[in-house]
């Protein structure tokens, strides 16, 4: 039983560090949001974007704010305009098209990949949230999208899921351009397929070591594998495999430029320049990447990553938002609510594990078989209940269940779930 002990260990702290991180507000006004889950929350409403409400309320004393779909909420009731002036944006659809194409300039939206927080790819950066928003960008109009990547990396088994979805759907479609905050691990592993990265000043990019379930590295036959999946992934990118290579294990690597001012790239250290020297995981930064070609160039705004990009104009799709450094189009919009209805998930988890662990050891230490009984009756339906939330979702079999692959997860199940029958013999 030291598998779930660990993994509802682990949930505390997870529900811990989501509160406390939340940053504290002013007091607000008393709008209420009826969610779709049957929960009123009372709070203000800060904004609207085609359906999209960011909603500031009250979460254990802590003021926070979310962004809720229309998906997630029935109705929402508001103060009157006469008590409190609230800015609306909810352009009509029918009103779109006229406000589209007016200069003639290329259409641009930024889709934020991690926020720093919120950044695990595999539970908040993924395939399907990729692909759910591909409607949306289509609606606006968009012809380059700007993947805005500030993540710490994340599970293996998403990049695959990513790289092909990315590569195979969204570039025959979109001019798709990588700006990078930060992309370790995993996310610099995603972002690869990408022909197009930018970074910003303090960006960086690399560390992709690869590790299993509780910080186990990656060796032998998986190291090989997952290699082999970053060439084909570099080759995509049109990224020599030797870069990654030097993110991936322990191998030095430099580059030379020839006449035509080319790069060279050579695993070793021969090369004029000695870009990782052995021993190291290499780890490029803005200055280096663009130093050495493997950036396109360096922007701290939209408006020095439009001239590294070439646009003599473009438009940024969206609405202003308060604090977002960039127009928030309907496809960022849904891509925040996704973010944010994953970390709600992650805190419901977290409960729905701790009501489980209660009663498991309740009926472990109930003294008669009546008792006992009752309690394995809780454990089975907060076990249950446990399962259904987290669905086919692989990043909460991982980062909630501790659970590295599918497989694992449905051997944790059939074990609790013996566990329990062995209660009552």
């Amino acid at each position: 039983m030291n598998l779930f002990r660990d993994s509802w260990a682990r949930l505390l702290v997870l529900c811990a560090v989501v509160l406390v991180s939340l940053a504290s507000a002013g007091a607000f006004a008393a709008d209420r949001i009826h969610l779709a889950d049957g929960r009123v929350l009372e709070g203000e409403v800060l904004r609207e974007l085609d359906g999209h409400i960011w909603f500031r309320h009250n979460v254990g004393g802590i003021h926070v704010e979310s962004i809720f779909a229309p998906q997630d909420y029935t109705r929402v009731e508001r103060e009157t305009v006469e008590e409190r002036p609230v800015e609306r944006a909810r352009p009509s659809r029918e009103a779109a098209p006229e406000q589209r194409r007016v200069s003639g300039a290329p259409r641009a939206a930024v889709i934020s990949l991690g926020d720093g927080q919120n950044d695990m790819v595999g539970l908040y950066i993924t395939a399907s949230s990729i692909r759910d928003i591909v409607p949306l960008l289509r609606e606006e109009e968009v012809d380059i999208v700007v993947f805005r990547i500030n993540s710490g990396g994340g599970l293996l088994l998403e990049i695959r899921r990513l790289t092909d979805f990315i590569h195979e759907q969204l570039k025959p479609e979109f001019r798709v351009v990588s700006w990078v905050e930060s992309a370790i691990s995993a996310a610099a592993m995603t972002s690869h397929v990408i022909e197009e990265i930018y970074f910003m000043p303090q960006g960086n990019y690399g560390a992709a070591t690869g590790w299993y379930g509780r910080g186990q590295a990656v060796s032998g036959r998986g190291l090989s594998e997952v290699l082999y999946m970053m060439e084909q992934i570099s080759e995509k990118g049109g990224y020599p495999i030797q870069i990654m290579r030097s993110m991936q294990i322990d191998e030095p690597l430099s580059v030379s430029f020839d006449d035509r001012g080319e790069a060279v790239w050579r695993q070793d250290e021969s090369g004029d320049h000695v870009v990782n020297p052995r021993g190291r995981i290499l780890t490029l930064n803005a200055l280096d990447a663009e130093r050495f070609g493997f950036s396109r160039g360096t922007a701290s705004n939209l408006e020095q990553l439009a001239q590294a990009m070439g646009l003599q104009e473009v438009e940024w799709v969206g609405e202003q938002v308060r604090g977002v450094p960039y127009p928030v189009s309907r496809a960022e919009a849904a891509m925040r609510s996704f973010r944010d209805r994953t970390a709600r998930s992650e805190v419901r988890l977290a409960g729905l594990a701790n009501q489980y662990g209660q009663a498991l050891n309740a009926a472990q230490g109930a003294g008669d078989r009546q008792a006992r009984a009752r309690m394995v009756g809780i454990a089975r339906r907060a076990l249950r209940e446990l399962t259904q939330a987290v669905g086919d979702s692989t990043g909460h079999m991982l980062f909630t269940l501790n659970q590295p692959t599918e497989e694992d997860y449905r051997e944790w199940i059939r074990q609790q779930e013996e566990f329990l029958r062995d209660l009552m013999r």
